[in-house]
Formats: structure tokens, C-alpha cells, sequence
């Protein structure tokens, strides 16, 4: 078992630090040397989690994976709490001197990170045998010079690079959604990169014609936008122009759906996909959109839905994104389209029907973690859901990625 006395004793006297009582040389000496502590406890940690990682612990006791315990636990970003393991198990697994330079304090977290990024299957057995010198080198180097060397010593090694793939499971595209817009990040491979980086140029030198044109017929008041700007808006154009094109190819009027979500309790508040109505916008929405609606009650459960949906199936999952906003399972993160909509083993057979109030959202991942042995997951007159666990311990569910305080029923 650990002993946190010290890290306690330390963390009450930065607490009650006053800075001003210290000379220069004190502030200068006390910084580098809590870094130093940092780079000892990151190690620490590293080594535990690429065991707990080794060991699967944290799926068979949380039903988590060890990246999204350690987010969840500690309340770091996913994405933090993700590289850190994945530093923790390729050090472990294919950097073994790198792992113990790090454990000594002889090279920090972040210069490991160029090495465990620097390798790969192909080059393993060569880069591990100059693993050594590059660390002792690392000593002498600033980190800009050093992770240069180390790029261009792996990229002497895999001279020959990847072999071509034309599997499709090698494209990424990730879209994620934020206060000032939705940020764009992926890769595409083979064929896939070609056709779409040649229609998105020909469609950017497209915009920028109407662009120029504009430009010149106004005077300079319709300015032409960068390059890059005019890479953003032919991808929007594209994507604009495929919703005008049915499954036979024929032309057809964009569809765009989106959900209009209505409280009985306060019907002139009106939320569209998550956003208050704006006045006057209703009109056009009706203009290119469809718009399914959902009345909630009080407790925010869905009670009706509007004429448009006929497929239960994209009715309930409607109204189970509006409800429980992604996997339901505390500390999850899976967004709602990437749930499976997990029927409720109670008495739901004996109803003879699917009802929305016996179902809730879950990932495909913890949908498995629920129908383990000794698993339950229990649903409320108000949606809200909790899960028992095998060793009996009784935890309240999210929606939209809070979970509910105080304690689930026993």
C-alpha cells in the first residue's frame, strides 16, 4: 500500500505558500525542484498504469478502460489521460531503456514521448539498439535539436516506409463540436486521399473565382478569403451538394433534420438540437429542414413525438439522445450515435412492448460490461439510471455527461 504522508505534507505547504517571502534564487531552486518531483511521480504513475493496463484491472473491477478510469477518477481530459497511458504501454512494451531513463530521472516524460512517437513495428529491432545513445545524447541537446535527431534517425531506418493499404479501416475522420464551431482532424490513405483532396481543390479554385468575381463587382467590399478559408467552405460545399443527391444518384432538395425539444412545464422555451429557438427562426428551419419533436415532461422524460416518425426504432434513439445525451455508464464520453440502445432487464418481456422508459443509452463497450455476470442496471420512473456492480456497490448514472448526486436506491 502507498504512503501518501509525504505527497499530503507537501501539497499543505504549496497550498499556504506565499511567494512574496522568498528570495530569487529560492523561487528559481523550488521551481526546478518540484519539476523534478513531477518527472518522478509521472514516472511512478507510468509504471502503474501500463501494469494496470497489462492486467486489464480497471475493466474487470470499473468496467472502464484503464485510459477512462484514470480520466474519470481524477477528472484530467480524456485525451490527457489517454496519452498517458499509451506513453505508459509503449514504454513498457517496446522501450525498455527509455522506460528506465525515465524511472532514474535521467529523461523527462515529454522527450520520451518524441521516442515512443519515433518508433514503430517496422524499425523496432534497429531503433532499439541506438536507444541508448540517443538518450545519453539527450543530455547535451536542446529538445527541438534532440527530437530532430531522433526523427531523422527513425526516418534513416524506414527509409522504405509503410507499405501501401487501400483498406478503408486506415481513414480517420473525427469531428468534434465546440463554443466556436466543430473542429475537423482525421487521415485519408490511398485513393480515398487522391479523389478527395482533388475535389476539394477544384471546388476551393471554384469558390475563389465567385469570390474574385464578387470582389471586383463590389469594389473590395466582398473580400476574397485565404486559401485556407476557401478549403473550409469547399468541404461545406460538398457536403452541402451530397445532401442533394438521393441513393439513385437524382437530384433532390437538401434534407437536414433536426430535433426540436419542448418542456410541458414551460412551452414558450423552445431548444432546437440543444440551442434555444431564436425568434423567428422557425420559419426557416421549415424551409430545408425536418424537424422531429419531442415533448418532455418535468422530469425530462420524452412523452410525444411528432407525425413525421413512423420507424420506432429512430423514434426512440431520438428520444433517448435528447434524454440521456450518450452512453449513460459514469465517466463515459461516447457520443450519442455511437450508443446501442440497451433494453432493461426488468419485467420489459412481460409488457410485450420496447418503451422508451425501459431503455437507455449505452456504448457498445459497457453494453457488454452490463450483461457480464453479476452486472444490473436499473432504470426510474424519471429515466434517471444506476448500475450495481458485482461486488455490490450501488453508482448513479450520467446524462449528458453528469452524473446524478447522492445515493441510487439500495
Amino acid at each position: 500500500m502507498f504512503d501518501t504522508t509525504v505527497l499530503t505534507e507537501m501539497t499543505a505547504k504549496i497550498a499556504g505558500l506565499d511567494e512574496h517571502l522568498y528570495a530569487d534564487d529560492d523561487l528559481l531552486a523550488g521551481v526546478k525542484a518540484i519539476e523534478t518531483a513531477v518527472q518522478s511521480l509521472r514516472a511512478a504513475q507510468g509504471a502503474l498504469l501500463g501494469e494496470l493496463d497489462a492486467r486489464g484491472t480497471t475493466d474487470v473491477v470499473s468496467g472502464h478502460r484503464t485510459a477512462n478510469w484514470l480520466a474519470h477518477e481524477t477528472g484530467i481530459a480524456p485525451a490527457a489521460a489517454k496519452a498517458r497511458v499509451r506513453l505508459a504501454v509503449s514504454l513498457r512494451l517496446d522501450l525498455p531503456e527509455t522506460d528506465r531513463a525515465v524511472r532514474e530521472g535521467r529523461l523527462c516524460s515529454d522527450r520520451a514521448k518524441v521516442m515512443a512517437n519515433a518508433i514503430n513495428d517496422r524499425i523496432a529491432t534497429e531503433f532499439r539498439e541506438m536507444e541508448a545513445s540517443l538518450i545519453a545524447e539527450s543530455a547535451s541537446m536542446t529538445f527541438a535539436d534532440w527530437a530532430q535527431r531522433v526523427a531523422i534517425v527513425a526516418a534513416l531506418l524506414d527509409q522504405d516506409g509503410p507499405e501501401p493499404s487501400e483498406d478503408p479501416n486506415n481513414n480517420r475522420l473525427r469531428l468534434r463540436g465546440g463554443r466556436d464551431g466543430t473542429r475537423v482532424a482525421g487521415q485519408l490513405v490511398g485513393d480515398t486521399a487522391t479523389t478527395t483532396r482533388t475535389a476539394l481543390e477544384q471546388t476551393a479554385d471554384e469558390l475563389w473565382r465567385r469570390f474574385r468575381d464578387d470582389c471586383e463587382r463590389t469594389n473590395g467590399e466582398i473580400a476574397v478569403p485565404s486559401r485556407d478559408t476557401l478549403m473550409a467552405l469547399a468541404f461545406a460545399e460538398l457536403c452541402r451538394r451530397g445532401l442533394m443527391v438521393n441513393s439513385d444518384g437524382k437530384a433532390t432538395r437538401p434534407k437536414v433534420e433536426a430535433t426540436l425539444v419542448i418542456n410541458a412545464d414551460t412551452p414558450d422555451l423552445v431548444y432546437i438540437d440543444g440551442k434555444p429557438l431564436i425568434r423567428g427562426s422557425a420559419t426557416a428551419l421549415a424551409c430545408d429542414m425536418s424537424v422531429w419533436t419531442i415533448i418532455l415532461n418535468s422530469l425530462g422524460v420524452p412523452l410525444d413525438m411528432g407525425r413525421e416518425l413512423r420507424n420506432a426504432t429512430v423514434e426512440q434513439r431520438k428520444a433517448l439522445k435528447v434524454r440521456d445525451g450518450g452512453c449513460v455508464f459514469p465517466g463515459c464520453g461516447m457520443r450519442p450515435e455511437h450508443c446501442d440502445a440497451h433494453h432493461v432487464a426488468q419485467w420489459w418481456r412481460d409488457l410485450g412492448t420496447t418503451d422508451i422508459k425501459l431503455m437507455a443509452f449505452l456504448c457498445r463497450h459497457h453494453h457488454g460490461v452490463i450483461h457480464r455476470n453479476g452486472w444490473n442496471l436499473q432504470i426510474g420512473d424519471d429515466g434517471w439510471c444506476w448500475i450495481t456492480t458485482p461486488s455490490g456497490i450501488s453508482l448513479w448514472c450520467q446524462r449528458h455527461g453528469t452524473i446524478r448526486s447522492g445515493a441510487p436506491p439500495g
